[in-house]
């Protein structure tokens, strides 16, 4: 295959994963009673590499506008999967917390995929983790920095 067949064919892979995530997590969201943004919410409320995140950063991540952000945290909240807690360093400040004892609930819904990624992580050699690391978070960082100068206003 060419060179250009490669590229072709890298590019088919990264849209049908794009496609197909966007699949899995409308399932998940269904099984939970979310909706996808409501579900993505609730992962970047739990994973952000800032914890515990504002309504304004996941505001400003999830690229949604605070009205948005704020039925989001109320279904999420309803469903008793997030809770607002006053900043006690500034009271203005609110900040989301995952309900930790409903991630059996959130586990469910990931089990099955995350064994098989599991095992198919185990049949990759530290060469092949470290390129794939290096390929997910170079894509990571040309859409942020994409975002980034196409900001909305």
């Amino acid at each position: 295959m060419t060179d250009a067949g490669k590229n072709a064919e890298v590019v088919r892979l990264r849209f049908m994963l794009g496609v197909k995530l966007a699949a899995f997590n409308q399932f998940v969201a269904e099984r939970l009673g979310l909706s996808v943004t409501d579900l993505k919410c609730l992962e970047v409320a739990c994973y952000d590499e800032v914890q515990p995140v504002t309504p304004g950063r996941l505001s400003k991540l999830m690229r949604l506008s605070p009205s948005s952000i704020t039925t989001s945290l109320k279904r999420l909240e309803k469903a008793g999967l997030i809770k607002r807690e006053p900043d006690p360093t500034d009271r203005r400040r609110v900040l989301l917390r995952f309900v930790s004892g409903r991630r059996p609930l959130i586990n469910v819904c990931y089990e099955q995929v995350n064994r098989s990624l599991a095992e198919f992580d185990s049949k990759l050699d530290s060469t092949e983790r470290e390129s794939i690391k290096k390929y997910l978070s170079g894509l990571v960082q040309i859409v942020d920095e994409y975002l980034e100068v196409n900001q909305m206003d």
